[in-house]
């Protein structure tokens, strides 16, 4: 979708929160100075946008404010802390610059330079405030929209895509914001991150407002919360699937992701927090006094004795076979049939969550019902294909510990002869999480391939060593390319087994040093699936 928003908002709206009113007398151009665009990479800017530049996790945004301008940015806002460098730089590259203010201590921002065209202003911590600027720029747009926002380690995407689908069999129109992609839920376009920046999830939200997407759900990562990327945006309902070991390259212990998650529950707009009762961490999230707001827990294992919660969630006189899952729903808004095509406990964890989302929502569970059972997998999530006189393939995106254990668990139930897994691990991330995988794939199933993910600049070998020193057989088969480690199995299964490929899923690339190349599991599968059926 093309941004087909045309907005001109003047500066004064936009940044009067960081500033006091001494700094539109001492610089009165500036306050009927207009902005038509906020952009955090220079080499997207048009003339009469804004800048921000900050430093980041690979690169400092202020080293691009020359091109920023050159390119015919009017205004630019830049950190303030440690700028000092930066802008000795710009004088001495172009004596045009000019300062209003003669230090740079102090509260943020104490005034305003002129650099060729454009105006530069200082702010303080300005990367915790840019989701701010762009939600005042675009109107607020999350202000208006019902934005339920899912967070957790695994989980997320499918919570938030079974949620936009049974939005829209509903008859809204939603906006989904996920690692499969941006838009709605039938039409996604790719996307790079979990959780969009600051300045894209206020776009995007004020774009399909425009276009009369009431509703938004969302996938919001820890990196994000973190990073403020979703300060300003307004939820109605918080999310937790669950948390086990990932991204402690960034966070570095549980705690601390723990802890990251946990800011989306606390926020004082939100009017209900749903949160799964069989996880540890969410049952600290239940008994936490700071998450005020009305809590709902869902449980597969209706284990809540322990719990002083109200408002419950769970499933009943469960079923589960190659069709999917049977069971009776039991709500705080009646009890009725769950009859879903989506395989495995997991799976069921998040078809609770969604309908706890719905529930809050809109009431009586026959409103929502069947729109909950006609909800499908996300593409790459428990994706299955099947072909006369061959195994059952099952492409997911499983990449951590926890999601592989889930995964062949589950699989385990369907599976009436050999369970097989095909697994990697990503180069140049948490590397502890490699033997862990290693130990959950060797005592889950019963033939194990290790085969590359996304390398990255890390060596394969390396890799491949760190995962087998979590296995008791140090020679598990490893072959390199995905597809021949495919079409090993599928040569040497039978038709009772199930062969997982995991980690990939919905993804349609390898990273292999600095390159990426394209690589599907999907495509491969599937084109495999056909050749031998």
């Amino acid at each position: 979708m093309t941004n087909s928003l045309q907005l001109t908002t003047a500066l004064k709206k936009i940044i009067k929160p960081l500033v006091n009113e001494q700094f539109w007398k001492d610089n009165p151009q500036a306050a009927m100075t207009e902005v038509s665009g906020i952009q955090l990479d220079s080499r997207q800017i048009k003339p009469g946008q804004l800048f921000v530049a900050y430093p980041g996790h690979a690169t400092d945004g202020r080293q691009y404010i020359k091109q920023a301008v050159d390119g015919g940015a009017t205004v630019v806002l830049f950190e303030q802390n440690d700028s000092e460098t930066i802008l000795e730089t710009l004088l001495n590259d172009n004596q045009q610059v000019a300062a209003s203010a003669q230090t740079l201590s102090g509260v943020a921002p104490l005034g305003l330079y002129n650099y060729k065209e454009a105006v530069l202003i200082p702010v303080k911590n300005l990367s915790s405030q840019v989701s701010h600027i762009a939600a005042r720029f675009y109107g607020n747009p999350t202000n208006k929209m019902s934005v339920v926002g899912v967070t957790g380690t695994n989980g997320k995407t499918s919570c938030a895509y079974l949620m936009a689908q049974a939005l829209e069999f509903l008859q809204y129109p939603t906006l989904m914001l996920s690692t499969i992609g941006n838009g709605n839920p039938s039409k996604l376009q790719a996307t790079e991150n979990t959780t969009p920046d600051a300045i894209a999830i206020q776009r995007l939200a004020a774009e399909y407002l425009a276009r009369k997407n009431y509703h938004m759900t969302m996938e919001v990562s820890s990196h994000g919360l973190v990073q403020s990327r979703v300060a300003a945006v307004q939820y109605k309902i918080a999310v937790f699937t669950n948390l086990s070991q990932d991204h402690l390259d960034y966070h570095s212990d549980m705690e601390s992701y723990f802890q990251a998650k946990r800011q989306l529950f606390i926020r004082e707009e939100l009017e209900a927090a749903v949160i799964n009762a069989d996880d540890e961490y969410g049952r600290r999230l239940l008994t936490d006094d700071a998450v005020a707001c009305r809590k709902i827990a869902f449980s597969c294992e209706q284990k809540n004795e322990d719990l002083n919660i109200e408002n419950w969630i769970v499933a009943k006189n469960l079923t589960f076979n190659m069709r999917g899952i049977q069971a009776e729903l039991h709500t705080p808004w009646g009890a009725s049939k769950l009859r879903s095509g989506l395989l495995g406990h997991f799976n069921l964890s998040n078809l609770l969550a969604v309908a706890a989302s719905l529930g809050e929502m809109f009431g009586d569970i026959d409103k929502w019902i069947v729109a909950l059972n006609a909800a499908k997998a996300v593409p790459g999530r428990m994706q299955n294909f099947t072909a006369s006189s061959k195994a059952t393939v099952v492409v997911d995106y499983a990449h951590t510990p926890d999601a592989l254990d889930k995964t062949l668990t589950s699989l385990r139930e369907h599976c009436a002869g050999e369970l097989w897994c095909i697994f990697g691990c990503g180069g140049d991330r948490d590397n502890t999480k490699r033997p862990l995988m290693g130990a959950v794939a060797e005592q889950k199933a019963n033939r194990v391939i290790i085969t590359d993910d996304n390398p990255r600049t890390e060596s394969s070998e390396e890799i491949v060593s760190m995962i087998r020193s979590g296995m008791k057989d140090q020679s598990t088969q490893y072959i390199q390319k995905r597809k021949e480690a495919i079409e090993f199995a599928l040569k040497h299964s039978t038709p009772n087994d199930i062969i997982l490929v995991a980690g990939k899923g919905h993804e349609d690339y390898q990273q292999i040093g600095n390159k990426k190349v394209h690589y599907s599991d999907l495509e491969t599968v599937a084109s495999l699936m056909e050749e031998n059926a």
